[in-house]
């Protein structure tokens, strides 16, 4: 357990703060009896008991407070460290399924509701279960009779506690998915601010919004009406003992059984218990709202990813670079098929080029190289060595990728560049920005290296962001490089300026490049043309053009060639 200090210090404040409210009953019937006595000393003795119970109840609780809010947000912190090291290497697939508002929910309106069931539990869980169990054995030693009854009465209203708990948790976790659906829909919306306004689609999202938060309101007041059945039993519990005790005690007085010094204190007793008890049937639907929290958290710790290391995995060895695809196969879903028996050589230092249409198989085939999947059938050979005979760390250091939605993170450009390693030097940073022609307009901005690039690179044009990628692939300097639409996106004079820069990062590296636009590919050494998760047509760029296949086609299109008569 690594917080096993702060969890015994909590158990001994509590202990220490239960002990001392406990004392309250037993100051009730010694002061009940002194008065019956008749003696004086009651008016300096109260003040001498009560006031130091109090004073040390009040610094328990203080230090109670801070010692369990501390044991909470470290467990928050744990976890939440947890389940994104978890996340972030967990499998590619995975984590394409599940909307990134999802996952953020879990980080966020998941890890809140644990930290509330948290700290309501360290503070009052152990503290009211041994404040309850010291009032207990006051009323036991004050009269045994009394206190037996209690201890049948009370625990009757356990059960319909414990079953409302169960429908507490169950409907917590509705509560927490539905969160994270809202948060996923916030995301989406206002993430695609531009495209609402400019479709006119205000009304549409504005629907869509209300829908969600109703459904929320609804399941939020269901959980809260379950929940708001637990006082109203323990309070009839409450007032059912009471009833039972002035009933009985009334007797056992009448027959001088029992004194009236100990009946005040066992009612001192109770009026102790009853809040703590009160309190525990409370907190019993915030645990279960937190295991149900827990539920989803274990739920992304326990996963095990399907991309790992082989057994006895090797470093991969690249001296050349070729890269060859043997009877690859692979599906997404279960019967549905991707690639489809794909036999492909990439030689070693020349450039290949995927073209073909939308959904053929171009960017499965590239994602299968540094193992963001793995093929059904089939393997991928680098240098002859089998992918997944190697170890991922060295297979994917030794591959670059650009592609079209450049990922920037919220920092300077100079950080980001140095994503590529991060050992790398300032001279080096601006070398590689040179290479990808990047260094002129970096020091033309406010900042030079040290500028922001926004979130998301918001800060900088496309061609500029594309630019940034570049210098970051060179900076890495991997044998391997994966172009995936690298300047798709762009202006024609963007593009020439990143095609120059891509040209020269290609240079002397194994190079696989997806394109829609073939103006990129001319130069290519070897084009692929995908369909259906094939390869129906290979060759040069004037081969296919002069051979009337799909390639030509699509080249009449965008080069606007006619053939020949």
């Amino acid at each position: 357990m690594p917080h096993w200090r702060l969890v015994c210090l909590c158990l001994v404040l509590s202990a220490a703060t239960a002990a001392a409210v406990s004392g309250y009953a037993l100051a009730v019937n010694a002061m009940t009896e002194r008065m019956e006595a008749g003696g004086l000393e009651v008016i300096w003795l109260a003040p001498a008991i009560i006031l130091p119970l109090v004073a040390f109840r009040s610094l328990t609780l203080w230090w109670q407070t801070l010692a369990t809010n501390r044991l909470a947000l470290a467990v928050m912190r744990d976890l939440q460290s947890a389940m994104y090291s978890a996340l972030v290497r967990a499998d590619f697939a995975r984590l394409q399924k599940e909307a990134v508002g999802s996952i953020v929910s879990r980080f966020t309106n998941d890890v809140t509701m644990l930290r509330e069931a948290l700290v309501r539990s360290a503070n009052n869980l152990m503290r009211d279960s041994l404040q309850a169990v010291g009032a207990i054995a006051v009323m036991l030693w004050l009269d045994w009779v009394l206190a037996l009854l209690l201890i049948v009465v009370l625990p009757v209203a356990g059960q319909p506690v414990l079953k409302l708990g169960k429908a507490i948790r169950r409907r917590s976790t509705s509560v927490q998915a539905q969160m994270g659906d809202v948060t996923s829909f916030l995301e989406e919306s206002m993430g695609g601010a531009r495209m609402v306004k400019t479709f006119g689609l205000e009304d549409y999202a504005d629907g869509k919004a209300k829908a969600a938060f109703h459904e929320r309101f609804r399941l939020y007041l269901s959980m809260i009406g379950a929940r708001a059945r637990i006082e109203p039993i323990m309070e009839m519990a409450g007032g059912v003992a009471l009833a039972a005790i002035f009933a009985v005690a009334g007797w056992r007085i009448a027959e001088g059984e029992m004194s009236v010094a100990a009946l005040l204190g066992i009612i001192a007793a109770l009026l102790v218990a009853s809040p703590a008890l009160r309190a525990l049937g409370g907190l019993s639907g915030v645990i279960q709202e937190g295991l149900a929290v827990i539920d989803r958290i274990f739920a992304v710790l326990d996963e095990t990813p399907d991309v790992v290391d082989a057994p006895g995995a090797a470093p991969l060895a690249v001296k050349a670079g070729e890269i060859r695809f043997e009877g690859v196969e692979f599906g997404y879903e279960a019967g549905a098929s991707a690639l489809d028996h794909v036999d492909m050589v990439v030689a070693a230092g020349s450039t290949v080029a995927l073209v073909g249409p939308s959904g053929s198989g171009k960017t499965t085939l590239l994602n299968l190289i540094p193992r963001l999947y793995d093929p059904r059938g089939g393997r991928v050979l680098i240098d002859g060595q089998d992918i997944r005979r190697a170890t991922l760390a060295s297979l994917r250091a030794s591959v670059s990728l650009v592609s079209q939605d450049v990922t920037l993170f919220d920092d300077t450009i100079r950080a980001n560049i140095a994503l590529g390693r991060l050992d790398a030097s300032d001279d080096e940073i601006e070398a590689a920005a040179k290479a990808a022609d990047a260094h002129d307009f970096i020091t033309g901005l406010p900042g030079g290296y040290d500028a922001p690039v926004g979130q998301r690179g918001s800060a900088l044009s496309g061609g500029q962001r594309q630019r940034i990628a570049i210098a970051r692939a060179i900076l890495k300097d991997a044998p391997i490089l994966l172009l995936d639409e690298a300047t798709s996106a762009l202006d024609a004079q963007s593009e020439a300026r990143v095609q120059a820069a891509v040209e020269r990062l290609s240079a002397g590296r194994t190079a696989l490049v997806i394109a829609h636009r073939l103006s990129t590919v001319r130069k290519a050494d070897l084009i692929c043309v995908m369909q259906g998760g094939r390869i129906v047509e290979t060759g040069t760029h004037d081969q296919l053009t002069a051979r009337g296949g799909l390639y030509a086609d699509l080249a009449r299109l965008q080069l606007r060639e006619t053939p020949e008569t």
